[in-house]
């Protein structure tokens, strides 16, 4: 058995069947090949869903049989995709899918997954599986819709990378930066801050010398984050930016103009790693893919 260090390059992509599962596959095929790395895609049946609160009984062969032209679809559209034939497997599993893919991230570089919620009210409960992928996962994962993005990414060779206006933490930094350096891309990093500082609301206008102070102590902590993991990478075209307003709302517009958002996201001291609502809103409406990295 291959150990942390010394193991190949993996790739892993969850697919269900739908059409978010295969753009899934596509993108995950990209990555594999720009990663050199092999390309798992992996289709987990719920078998405690399929028998119900009632203990239906069913056939597990038959869900094999199914799972099986779940993963051979997939599987040509990551050829199609460029990927080597001889670099994709798939393999059908019995399990919760969010469980079986986080276990199976301890040893893959990247888990990419569908997003199923397209449109309208269905973007408020962005599917269940990403979410709890992204809490749960040992990688990096990514996020792909078909609705936002049918077609290949990476024509606009631009990353960014969203971090916190008190994050310490560069997981997700370091993360673009590679990115950026394995696809000859651009990076932006940026920082959301609040449309007011604490203490600057119940109608206190501030002053303009005010406001730019604000900006400023947010761009000098920006660039404390920054420079030090900049300093490693000195080929990547960098930009930093600090925005102020409402984090999904200006993170979202931001998807509209990069092939990649990276997001981080914090343990909560109770809950663990968990998807927040910032995430969330994220997850739901973006218009590229969406990479989360703990």
């Amino acid at each position: 058995m291959s150990t942390e260090t010394n193991r190949p390059h993996l790739v892993i992509s969850g697919v269900d069947g739908s059409e978010d599962g295969l753009r899934a596959a596509r993108y995950a095929a990209g990555h594999a090949v720009t990663l050199d790395a092999d390309l798992l895609l992996l289709h987990a049946v719920d078998d405690a869903a399929v028998a119900g609160a009632w203990g239906v009984v069913y056939d597990p062969s038959a869900l094999q049989e199914a799972g099986q032209v779940v993963v051979e679809d997939a599987r040509k559209e990551a050829i199609d995709a460029g990927c080597p034939a001889d670099r994709v497997r798939g393999q059908v599993v019995l399990g919760n899918p969010a469980a079986v893919l986080a276990d199976r991230s301890r040893q893959a570089d990247l888990i990419v997954v569908g997003r199923r919620a397209a449109s309208g009210l269905e973007r408020m409960f962005v599917g269940s599986t990403s979410v709890a992928v992204s809490g749960m996962s040992a990688c990096p994962v990514v996020v792909i819709s078909r609705a936002s993005t049918p077609q290949p990414v990476g024509d606009k060779k631009r990353i960014a990378v969203a971090v916190g206006p008190q994050s310490t933490g560069t997981a997700a930094l370091r993360f673009g930066f590679e990115e950026a350096t394995r696809h000859g891309a651009g990076l932006e990093v940026i920082t959301v801050a609040p449309p007011l500082p604490p203490g600057a609301a119940g109608g206190y206008q501030l002053t303009d010398d005010a406001m730019e102070h604000f900006l400023s102590e947010n761009a000098r902590h920006l660039k404390g984050v920054v420079d030090p993991v900049a300093a490693d990478f000195p080929d990547v075209a960098l930009e930093t930016k600090v925005l102020c307003g409402q984090a999904v709302d200006e993170l979202v517009g931001l998807s509209e103009d990069v092939d990649l958002l990276i997001v981080g996201m914090k343990r909560h001291p109770i809950l663990g790693w968990t998807a927040g609502g910032v995430i969330r809103g994220i997850m739901a409406h973006s218009r590229s893919p969406l990479a989360v990295v703990h």
